[in-house]
């Protein structure tokens, strides 16, 4: 019971991670979770430690490692990436048909994404999570997302980009 008490903060903090990296919250407020979570979790760190009567590097390393677990997870988006490279096939097989002239019906899923809204800015089939127009969340085919008003942008491959616009 003492060794899953001394990783539950650690369980805690890679699954909080793994949710705000899903949910898709704006890269500002990820960062801003990253560094109030790292601080809360070296704050507890140094607090068991002082108090800790076995070993003080294990306690120490119990609440570390999950804080650069959570860092890592949230700034790297590994979740949405593992997601997205899963469900590729499918993007592509949409993009392929929107170039070609067909609309698909909106809603639909491709895996766990919600697609709202699809469409093309100029050349560039999107594939958009929300129902704004002019404000887009959601994939595009293109590197770097390249004709979007970006608010944040994370290049999932050489073709594929999730954007938000402000």
């Amino acid at each position: 019971m003492k060794k899953l008490k001394s990783l539950l903060p650690g369980l805690v903090a890679v699954l909080a991670a793994v949710v705000v990296s899903l949910a898709l919250i704006p890269v500002m407020i990820e960062l801003l979770l990253c560094f109030v979570l790292a601080t809360v979790t070296l704050a507890l760190a140094v607090t068991r430690c002082i108090n800790a009567r076995g070993s003080r590097l294990r306690v120490f390393a119990s609440t570390i490692i999950p804080a650069v677990l959570f860092v890592g997870i949230v700034c790297t988006h590994t979740p949405l990436r593992l997601a997205f490279w899963a469900y590729r096939g499918e993007f592509d097989q949409v993009a392929c048909q929107m170039e070609a002239g067909e609309q698909p019906q909106t809603p639909f899923w491709i895996g766990p994404f919600n697609i709202r809204m699809a469409g093309r800015r100029g050349k560039i089939p999107y594939l958009a999570s929300n129902n704004e127009p002019y404000e887009i969340d959601g994939f595009a085919r293109h590197p770097a997302g390249q004709g979007f008003n970006l608010w944040s942008c994370i290049t999932l491959d050489d073709t594929w980009s999730y954007i938000r616009e402000d």
